[in-house]
């Protein structure tokens, strides 16, 4: 059971890790194509995508296998839902088909990997939330 509960650990903080390093990358996508982030938007982005991963990983390895990885399923969901629909489905600023110029692939790739890394983070979480469970 312990090794089960090292190997989710490990897994959710690699992910963090991931995640936090195309996040940042993303973000240099949006200020090298001149997509502003609103007030808001960037306090999101802040605590919900960027911090509770951390706090979750945290959580995970300090306290409680079960209930970090479920605050890291959470975190994961709510940061797919947000990027989803602002990058992929809404037509905005941040909506990848809008963006222009020579950094439009680094703003859609990054974009589509965080998708990507935030669903895989999301069905991880939840899954080993669940497991520890039983």
């Amino acid at each position: 059971m312990a090794e089960t509960a090292r190997f989710e650990q490990v897994t959710l903080a690699a992910i963090a890790v991931l995640h936090l390093g195309v996040g940042l990358t993303h973000t240099y996508g949006h200020a090298a194509a001149d997509v502003p982030i609103p007030a808001v938007q960037q306090a999101y982005i802040a605590i919900v995508v960027t911090l509770m991963p951390l706090a979750a990983v945290w959580l995970a390895f300090r306290r409680n296998v079960r209930l970090g990885a479920a605050l890291f399923a959470a975190s994961m969901y709510a940061s797919f839902v947000f990027g989803y629909l602002l990058h992929f489905v809404i037509d905005t600023p941040d909506l990848h088909s809008n963006v222009v110029g020579d950094s439009a692939g680094v703003f859609f790739h990054t974009a589509l990997s965080l998708a990507l890394i935030e669903f895989v983070g999301f069905a991880i979480g939840l899954v080993a939330a669940v497991r520890r469970i039983r």
